[in-house]
This record gives structure tokens, C-alpha cells and sequence, in this order.
């Protein structure tokens, strides 16, 4: 058995090697960090400030992570509007043209492909960034349109049978321009009266302010609408009747293009807020962390010198225990 003064040896040793290692680790993360390891001791008992600085940091970083998933939702926003702008130019192009078409494949030529960019821009409306729905107004979880074909499909249904050019394009207008129309009450499930809003700072809020079911867009569905409906069958109108829905729809388009500029120019400075308001809680962190250094620095070097003392100190510690451990069995046994 040890005697008593062997453990008693023992378990000194033990806790002066727990008192190196732990000066050895202090010492290597104050040389590192530059900041005090112990702030309670470092501040003399005083942590009011530094707890202040604390929970500052903390809030600027929530900041700084909404402003961040804010700029993501705006970008993909932005992103949209020029996909959808970019497509409906190319359709009013298309358009423009259609006076000088004088057979009927050329027109519903013409007529299909404003099919193909009406569904592709609601299903491009319907368009979420990690779950959240960028066009629903508040309620960002709920998808605000059906899809682009089942759309056109709910709108082919409604209009029927034979009809008129001009009582064509009264329909499609009325389906989605009417305040309590079937777009409003049937196609439509976003949120009807808020808007998506998103803090970027303590007293800021971007508002995104366009919903599927705002004006600019039923302006714009119904352009497209009325150009994709021209040459179809249900409808039954004559070349001369096809041509004058195309033409309105040009028309039409045209100046929901003017709107759509406007609502991304819009978008635009909400953008720039953003990115303004990024860079004022970057400089407040900078700003943070240093007050923070000026409280719990330390002296690098003086702390690189002390993590070489207790180095060498644990390795002369380490050297006298396995020197010690070399007794024999005969010597260890008297």
C-alpha cells in the first residue's frame, strides 16, 4: 500500500500539474484571442460593461442575419420581375407585329406563344425562397397563385362559348380587373390586405409592397390573357377578331410594362436601404469589438511568454514524475 505521505505527495503533484495545464491553456487563448480568458478577474469584479457590450453584439447580430435573409428575399424578388419583364417584352415584340400577319397559322403562332408566357410568369409568380412565398403579401406561406395552366384553364371555363372580339376582351378584362372577381375570389390565395415586412434594423422595416393580386400584375395577367386567347378554339372568332385581341393585348402590355418598372425601380430602393442598413450594423460591430478589446485585451506577447513558461515548467514536471516512476518493485514494496 502507499503510505500516507506518498499519497498526500501525490495528489499535490496532481494538483500542481491541473494548475500548469490550466495556465498553459489560459495563457495559449489569451495569446490567440488577444482577450482576457478570467473577464470576471480581469475587470476587478466589474462586468456591468462588458455584459452591456454582450447583449449589444448579440442584437446586432440578429440584425445582421435579418438583413441578410431581407437582401436574399429581395434579390430573389428582383430576380422575378426581371424574368417576367424580360419575357413579356419579348412577347409585346412578338405583338407588335401582328398587323402584318395575314394567315391564320401566323397569328396563332403568335397567339401560343402568349400561352407559353402567361403560364410561365404565374408559375413564376408562385416562386418561394426557402418556403416562404415571395408575391402572397403577409401571408408568406400560402402559395398566392394557382398554376400557369390551371389558371388559363379556370379563365378558359369562365369566358365559354362564342363571342366577339370586343366582348372578349370586356370578359377577360372583368375576370381580373373586377374588385370581387373570379381572380380575386377563385385564383388568388395570398394574404388580401397585408404586405411582406421584414425588420432590418431597430426602428426599420422594409415593406415589399407587390402581391399577386395587386394592380400591376392583374394588369399584366390580364394582357397576357387576351393575347392568349385569341386563337382559341372555344372562343371561335374570325382572323380579323383574333388579331384585334392581339393588338389590345399589345396595347395592354405595353403599359403594364411602364408599371412593372416602376414596381422594381421601387423595389430598388428598398434594396439599397437594405444594403445601407447592412453596412451601418457592420461598422457597429467593428465598433462593438473594439470597445470590447479596450475592456479584455491583453498583452499578446506578455501572454505568449507566460504560455512558454508554463510549457516548460509542465515539461520539467513531467520529467521528475517519470524519472520517479522508475523505482523497482523491491524498493516500492519496503
Amino acid at each position: 500500500m502507499r503510505a500516507i505521505g506518498d499519497l498526500a505527495t501525490f495528489m499535490l503533484s496532481k494538483q500542481f500539474q491541473a494548475r500548469l495545464r490550466m495556465s498553459a491553456e489560459t495563457a495559449a487563448e489569451e495569446a490567440t484571442t488577444g482577450l482576457a480568458k478570467n473577464r470576471i478577474k480581469h475587470l476587478g469584479g466589474s462586468s456591468l460593461a462588458i455584459s452591456l457590450l454582450d447583449r449589444k453584439t448579440q442584437l446586432l447580430e440578429q440584425h445582421q442575419r435579418g438583413n441578410a435573409e431581407t437582401a436574399v428575399f429581395a434579390s430573389a424578388t428582383q430576380s422575378i420581375l426581371q424574368r417576367v419583364q424580360d419575357q413579356s417584352g419579348a412577347l409585346a415584340k412578338n405583338l407588335s407585329l401582328v398587323s402584318q400577319l395575314n394567315s391564320t397559322p401566323e397569328v396563332k403562332a403568335v397567339s401560343d406563344s402568349a400561352v407559353l408566357a402567361f403560364v410561365d410568369i404565374v408559375n413564376a409568380l408562385n416562386a418561394d425562397v426557402a418556403g416562404r412565398f415571395l408575391f402572397s403579401g403577409a401571408a408568406t406561406n400560402t402559395r398566392p397563385l394557382p398554376s400557369g395552366q390551371a389558371l388559363m384553364d379556370m379563365l378558359r371555363a369562365d369566358i365559354g362559348g362564342p363571342v366577339s372580339a370586343d366582348v372578349a376582351i370586356s370578359a377577360i378584362e372583368s375576370w381580373f380587373k373586377a374588385p370581387n372577381g373570379p381572380f380575386v375570389t377563385m385564383a388568388y390565395s395570398g394574404s388580401a390586405t397585408g404586405f411582406a415586412q421584414r425588420a432590418i434594423g431597430p426602428d426599420q422595416t422594409v415593406i415589399f409592397g407587390l402581391r399577386a393580386d395587386g394592380e400591376t400584375v392583374r394588369d399584366l395577367l390580364s394582357a397576357l390573357a387576351t393575347a392568349a386567347l385569341a386563337s382559341d378554339d372555344a372562343l371561335g372568332l374570325a382572323l380579323t377578331e383574333q388579331k384585334k385581341l392581339l393588338l389590345q393585348g399589345h396595347s395592354d402590355l405595353l403599359q403594364a410594362d411602364r408599371a412593372l418598372t416602376e414596381e422594381r425601380a421601387g423595389l430598388g430602393l428598398s434594396e439599397a436601404m437594405i444594403d445601407a442598413s447592412r453596412n451601418a450594423t457592420d461598422i457597429e460591430l467593428d465598433r462593438v469589438s473594439m470597445d470590447r478589446v479596450s475592456l479584455l485585451g491583453v498583452d499578446q506577447f506578455e501572454a505568449a511568454s507566460e504560455f512558454e513558461a508554463a510549457q516548460q515548467q509542465l515539461e520539467v514536471f513531467y520529467r521528475i514524475a517519470a524519472r520517479q516512476s522508475r523505482v523497482s518493485l523491491a524498493e516500492y514494496l519496503r
